[in-house]
């Protein structure tokens, strides 16, 4: 059975800047390729300290944590992304006293090359959001829908309400499985794998295909959510299937990015 990778932020590694990058911020990684077909790596800006992001061979996006950046002539504060396509390289720097920026992508070059040759920048206040995804009180936004025809990248995010402690029947509620691999990662709150509670700067790596579920912890939980390509079906044990983008797609518009000054 394929394994998930639960990774606390306890449990990161000081590494070296992922590859395609230079510059002074300090590197930690949740995944590579030794272990998942994604890669997570969280780069820590301090002020005055920079990145450059490229030239990449396949896309990468990167998520703006905490803190704020500057990227392109535009400032990018929490909860804003930039993507880097193929060939393309993106300056990035410290704003105030820095921020916290994750970058994902495939762990490998995809075997059909990316058309690439753009940048695009979103900032928090330009990110489609919907405030009542559900009835249930979750709310979502959209990122990169994959739906680019220079990209592929894909990175939405979900908050949920808080929840209390589970009883053992709560525990099988929403088991479901997607067609790709994917990581989540907890950019605040809590969330609640059977009975273990995993706080924020937790990531979890799921292979595709495989059953899980998840509750949120007592005071909520937001996570972004990564794949390097178009999402497919959404699948239920005995139940129906959703088509995944589809149902993005009637919920939140593309994204409108902003192109580096």
């Amino acid at each position: 059975m394929p394994r998930i990778h639960v990774v606390p932020p306890e449990k990161t590694i000081a590494a070296p800047l992922p590859e395609a990058c230079q510059g002074s911020a300090t590197t930690s990684v949740y995944l590579d390729a030794e272990r998942f077909p994604l890669e997570l790596h969280q780069l820590r800006l301090g002020a005055a300290e920079s990145v450059t992001v490229g030239p990449v061979g396949r896309g990468r996006i990167g998520y703006v944590w905490h803190g704020a950046v500057r990227a392109g002539g535009h400032d990018l504060p929490a909860g804003s992304s930039f993507i880097v396509e193929r060939g393309e390289s993106l300056h990035v720097e410290a704003a105030g006293e820095g921020g916290d920026v994750l970058l994902f992508a495939a762990s490998h070059d995809p075997q059909q090359p990316e058309p690439g040759g753009h940048v695009h920048l979103l900032p928090n206040t330009m990110v489609p959001r919907n405030e009542a995804l559900t009835d249930t009180g979750v709310r979502g936004g959209m990122h990169a829908d994959s739906q680019c025809p220079s990209c592929d990248v894909w990175l939405h995010e979900n908050a949920f309400p808080g929840a209390e402690p589970v009883s053992p029947e709560d525990l099988t509620v929403g088991v479901h499985s997607h067609s790709e691999d994917e990581i989540i990662f907890v950019v605040s709150g809590a969330i609640r794998l059977g009975r273990k509670l995993f706080p924020a700067g937790t990531a979890i790596a799921i292979p595709g295909e495989t059953l899980y579920s998840f509750t949120a912890g007592p005071d909520g939980l937001a996570f972004v959510n990564f794949r390097a390509g178009l999402p497919a079906d959404i699948r239920f044990p005995n139940g129906p299937t959703m088509n995944e983008a589809e149902y993005w797609r009637g919920k939140l518009p593309h994204p409108q990015y902003l192109e580096p000054a």
